[in-house]
């Protein structure tokens, strides 16, 4: 008996949390899908792909890209919608903004030529609500979800607090969106480091982050927190480790020398095994300004470390505050020194805070699989696309408008 098809659409295969669970849910649903995965071009997209299992076709849809530009998204939307007609899948399941909303659009399209029309499900993988563009891209972003529920049988979020501030934007109704973790591995790292690789002292308390150093992931902060604690607690060894490359460095870098810590802050690049550079750490530290979920706070605290993390989106949702880490508000340096210090100052602390923490990570849901781990995802989506399909479809083709 032939499968049911499930077609994935990506803007684009780049190291981050996003692709990662696209290529997972992949890896997981062929037993019970034929699977296809469409995204646009891209020049490190070789790493992942490299995880794709050969039963998954993978179709590049050249024109489809990050910038906006009328002629190539138009050219994505009919490429989309040809490729989407052609295989007449039962699900179409969306990811991140751009993929999203042509993916989406395209899909409705096709729909109207299908007898039983494709389910349309979209994962945002968060939102840009706040912290990204100013008042008015944020508009025009809201009013463009708006519109684009229309064509949205289900919304997955990440966590309930990306749902909570999605939902109070008027994007989708309540009844439209599902919570699905994004699968985190939790396998240990091979070949963990040791603060020795990282140049750090054994006497001296490591703090650090992994982050595109990109103006939302809030790493200003985290400098700007060094050079408070720097003056706080001059006689503790300290050092800041920053794992990520990104459009910021250079600046980054330069606000590091400017507020007297060049010395204590460590900036290792892009590093593929950034899991295992973080079993050197400390505590883990995630300041971003916005954030729907955060895969490395979770590999953080399932290798045992506290966290603290800004109090935005979905990262309250993945610590157990005071018992597994810290929240404080976003983009305040003072806030995430403080929180910092508390842990610096006591080993205890950080010690019970970090045991919390391993257990956290590794308790089970209602899926019997750890809550936040890759097996709890896939059995949830397949349960969504299971049990809403045939309803999804026959809303699907009452409510479609006409385009």
């Amino acid at each position: 008996m032939k499968k049911p098809l499930i077609i994935h659409i990506i803007t684009r295969l780049e190291p981050g949390g996003s692709s990662r669970n696209v290529i997972d849910s992949c890896a997981a649903q062929i037993s019970d899908y034929d699977v296809a995965l469409f995204s646009g071009p891209y020049k490190d997209s070789a790493s992942l792909l490299k995880l794709l299992p050969p039963e998954v076709n993978y179709i590049e849809i050249k024109s489809l890209q990050r910038e906006i530009c009328a002629a190539a998204d138009f050219r994505a939307l009919l490429e989309l919608k040809r490729e989407i007609a052609g295989l007449e899948p039962a699900i179409v399941h969306t990811h991140t903004s751009k993929a999203g909303a042509l993916g989406r659009l395209a899909a409705a399209m096709a729909n109207l030529r299908f007898k039983k029309p494709a389910v349309i499900i979209h994962t945002p993988h968060g939102h840009l609500l706040y912290g990204y563009y100013g008042p008015l891209k944020t508009f025009i972003f809201r009013l463009t979800e708006k519109f684009l529920s229309r064509f949205t049988d289900y919304f997955i979020a990440l966590t309930p607090g990306e749902m909570r501030e999605s939902v109070a934007a008027g994007i989708g109704e309540p009844g439209q969106w599902r919570v699905v973790h994004s699968g985190v591995d939790f396998k240990p790292p091979a070949v963990p480091a040791h603060k020795v690789d990282l140049g750090i002292a054994t006497d001296e308390i490591a703090v650090g982050t992994v982050a595109r150093l990109e103006p939302v992931k809030g790493v200003e902060y985290l400098i700007r927190a060094a050079a408070l604690l720097d003056t706080r607690l001059p006689a503790i060894r300290l050092k800041f480790v920053i794992i990520g490359g990104g459009e910021l460095e250079t600046k980054l870098r330069k606000l590091a020398d400017s507020l007297g810590v060049r010395d204590r802050v460590i900036f290792t690049g892009f590093r593929y095994d950034a899991a295992a550079i973080m079993a050197a750490l400390d505590i883990y530290a995630q300041p971003s300004l916005n954030e729907a979920m955060g895969r490395a706070p979770l590999e953080a605290q399932a290798l045992g470390l506290p966290v603290v993390v800004s109090r935005v989106c979905g990262l309250p949702d993945i610590i157990v505050e005071e018992k597994t880490g810290l929240a404080v508000k976003a983009g305040d340096a003072e806030a995430l020194a403080t929180a910092l210090e508390r842990l610096i100052l006591s080993q205890k602390l950080r010690v019970r805070m970090g045991s919390a923490a391993k257990a956290w990570a590794a308790a089970p849901d209602a899926t019997g699989f750890p809550r936040f781990g890759l097996e709890s995802m896939n059995a949830q989506l397949l349960t969504l696309y299971r049990n809403q399909r045939n309803e999804s479809a026959s809303r699907s083709k009452k409510n479609t408008p006409d385009i």
